[in-house]
């Protein structure tokens, strides 16, 4: 096993459900564990929980609203400025919505966080993960990505056929799949493994925040089918303490290699989403 003993983990969504839960047991490893937030008092409320297994363990929470591109910025300029290598990245925060707004920049927000969100916030702290040792990005994508059958590049944001958002969703995580492939091709030859895992169905506050009439009774029809937080996890974990095999551009199901559709290895339409991601996000990246 892959020793995470003072090494330095950032975790983004983790004050909820399975990062919640990959946080807690990563830091049983003595990391240097940064997570982001959006509510201070569930952040708190984590730091208080880790501390009673892992009392020693050294950890810094930074808000970041992934909707608010400055936010951002300076989440990740907080943690470089905080670190001088990371060796974990873990891809977390997401969202799902049932009805249709747009971020302050004009993207539809379930494409902006769960897509630009991993995109920009991983580049700006890709300087912290290049080096002599290995280092490791996992991204939280979904088997939702195969709901899907291609990006719909002449409406991005969906706003044209918005529906109940559920192909919005299944998009931004073929877009994370996408990302993942291209990101661990670009990545080959700095000793960066980039992974994509599915967490199975989990029990999670995502899609809370939606007010349609139908999400709250189809959390309770689909909650005997739900795994624990923890299990939905367990993918995260095994990737983030693995030994070192080489294994970039894969995605992981309860913790081994699984196919994921056709589409989401096209290396031009993942080519062709890392240039406008990088307009979106009005910044290129020279990696």
């Amino acid at each position: 096993m892959w020793s995470l003993n003072n090494k330095t983990i950032v975790i983004t969504g983790a004050t909820n459900g399975i990062g919640r839960a990959a946080a807690i047991e990563l830091a049983k490893k003595n990391p240097k564990l940064i997570f982001t937030y959006r509510s201070k008092d569930l952040a708190d409320s984590l730091i208080d929980e880790i501390r009673e297994t892992s009392p020693n363990v050294e950890i810094y929470s930074m808000f970041c609203d992934f909707s608010n591109q400055e936010s951002i910025r300076k989440s990740a300029a907080e943690i470089n400025n905080l670190s001088s290598i990371i060796d974990v990245l873990i891809n977390n925060a997401g969202v799902v919505n049932t009805s249709y707004h747009e971020t302050d920049q004009g993207i539809e927000n379930t494409f902006a966080v769960n897509h630009l969100g991993y995109f920009l916030f991983t580049n700006l702290l890709l300087e912290k993960m290049k080096g002599e040792t290995e280092t490791r990005i996992i991204n939280v994508s979904s088997a939702a990505h195969g709901f899907i059958k291609e990006m719909q590049w002449e409406d991005i944001n969906f706003k044209n056929n918005f529906g109940q958002g559920l192909k919005v969703y299944s998009q931004s995580k073929l877009a994370n799949m996408l990302f993942t492939r291209y990101l661990a091709i670009k990545l080959s030859t700095d000793n960066i493994s980039v992974n994509a895992i599915h967490p199975g169905g989990v029990n999670t506050a995502l899609g809370n925040q939606n007010e349609s009439w139908y999400s709250k009774p189809l959390k309770m029809i689909l909650r005997p089918f739900f795994r624990s937080p923890l299990k939905g996890a367990e993918s995260i974990i095994y990737l983030a303490t693995k030994e070192d095999d080489g294994v970039t551009g894969e995605y992981f199901v309860d913790s081994k290699i699984a196919k994921s559709t056709t589409y989401s290895k096209n290396l031009e339409e993942a080519h062709k989403l890392w240039n406008l991601s990088e307009e979106l996000v009005n910044q290129t990246f020279e990696l």
